[in-house]
Parts: C-alpha cells; structure tokens; sequence
C-alpha cells in the first residue's frame, strides 16, 4: 500500500523549518535575514535549471519553448529583487545588532549566484579573475563545472546563426521578419536587466546597512560592488543597439 503523501511530508517542512537557527542571542531581526538569504538561494537554484533549460531549447533551435523557460527566469529573477529588497526594512541599527555573530560570511561566497552568472555567459578575464581572488586563487568548484559547459550567450548566438542571422541589429531593425528569434534577443537582454538591478539593489542594501565608506562582512566595499555593474551576459545584444544607434545617424 503506498503511504500516503501529506504537504508538510512532501515539502520536508519539518526539516526545512529547522534550519533557521541565528547565532545571536535571539536578535529578532536574524530570523529574516537567514530566511531571505535561504531562499535567495533556492530561488538561484531554479534559476541555474531553466538557464540550462533555456540553452538547451536554444541548441535545439525551438525558439518558442526556450522564450517560455525565459519569461519564467525573468520572473523569478524579479521576485528575487523584490525579496532582497526587504531586508532594507531592518534598518542599520537592526542589522548591525547581528552582524558581528556573521564572522567573514558574505553573499559574495555564494557559489550558485556565480554559477548562474557564469552559465549565462560571463565569462570575462576580469571577471572570473576577480571570483578567484574572492576564493583564495581558485574558482569554487560547481563555477569552474559550469564553465566546462557552454553559456546561454554562446547557445543564443550560435542558434541565431544557425536560423540566418548575420546581424542582430537587423533583427531589432526588421522584428517582423524573425519572429521568435527577435521576442528571445528582448527576453535575454531583460534578463540582463534584471541581474543589473539585484546587483544595484545590493549595492544600495548595502550602503543603507553600513554606509559606502566602510566593508561587508566579506571584505569589500559599496563601492567595489558598484564596479560590477559593468558587467553583461549578452554584450552582441548591446553591441546591437550601438549599430542601430550608428546607422540610424548617418
């Protein structure tokens, strides 16, 4: 006889709720700041499955699905932003009436944050230079996995190729003649927004805690974070709009 499925024995809730033990001496505010930070986790953990969902409709060529898996990353991405967005509500006296029981932990340890970053096609030098040095010289090993892989960048480009297109300006110029292929370029450079606005919104957490002047409990700055807002997954989309901008002045 098969046992009967219940909610809290299918989502493990038991287990799940007990993993919220702070190590303050019961700091009210700790409690949302380990469960923000829990579920930002699993949130990334759904969004490392569909980037690689995304990738592989791509290299299938089946536009129409990988836009579907897109617009759910999307989504999820922005309800992320929304949940990191409330940990402003502490305030910096609340937050630092915890923070020293944190030691050096920071969200910048955060593997899966960079496997998706890396699985969605950031990959630079620079880039990957500064995660080594944030890992004592080495990359984490699910990151240095995940660049064995090919990127959704990579996927997106070669499946445009494939599909005809030599100029993703063109695409932008004559929508109407690719279809899908033009609704998939506007879903990955939204996505590439939104990963832009949780790093903001970090950065911005993050001088509302401690001010810009002084480091996180990882050793970095307001203002080292700010410099990440630099970073792009799909740079041929951007790169594409500077064509559009160039040709349209001539």
């Amino acid at each position: 006889m098969t046992a009967r499925v219940t909610y809290s024995g299918y989502l493990r809730l038991e287990e799940l709720l007990g993993l919220q033990n702070g190590l303050s001496e019961g700091h009210p505010d700790e409690l949302h700041f380990i469960v923000t930070h829990q579920a930002m986790e699993l949130w990334f953990k759904i969004m490392i499955n569909d980037v690689r969902r995304a990738r592989a409709h791509l290299e299938d060529g089946a536009w129409t699905k990988a836009a579907a898996v897109l617009k759910r990353l999307n989504n999820v991405t922005g309800n992320g932003i929304a949940q990191i967005s409330t940990l402003a509500d502490m305030g910096p006296a609340a937050f630092n009436g915890f923070r020293d029981v944190l030691g050096s932990a920071s969200g910048l340890e955060s593997a899966q944050f960079r496997v998706v970053e890396v699985l969605a096609g950031l990959r630079t030098p620079e880039y990957l230079h500064s995660i080594r040095a944030l890992n004592r010289g080495s990359l984490p090993p699910v990151v240095g996995a995940a660049l064995k892989e090919p990127g959704l960048a990579e996927a997106a480009e070669l499946a445009g190729k494939k599909s005809g297109v030599e100029d993703w300006a063109k695409v932008y110029r004559e929508p109407e003649d690719y279809g899908p292929i033009a609704v998939m370029a506007e879903l990955l450079t939204d996505f590439d927004v939104l990963w832009f606005r949780w790093r903001a919104e970090h950065i911005v957490l993050v001088e509302r805690m401690i001010g810009r002047r002084f480091t996180g409990t990882g050793g970095k700055s307001a203002g080292y974070l700010a410099r990440t807002l630099q970073y792009r997954f799909f740079p041929f989309l951007w790169e594409a709009r500077n064509t559009l901008y160039e040709t349209g002045m001539k």
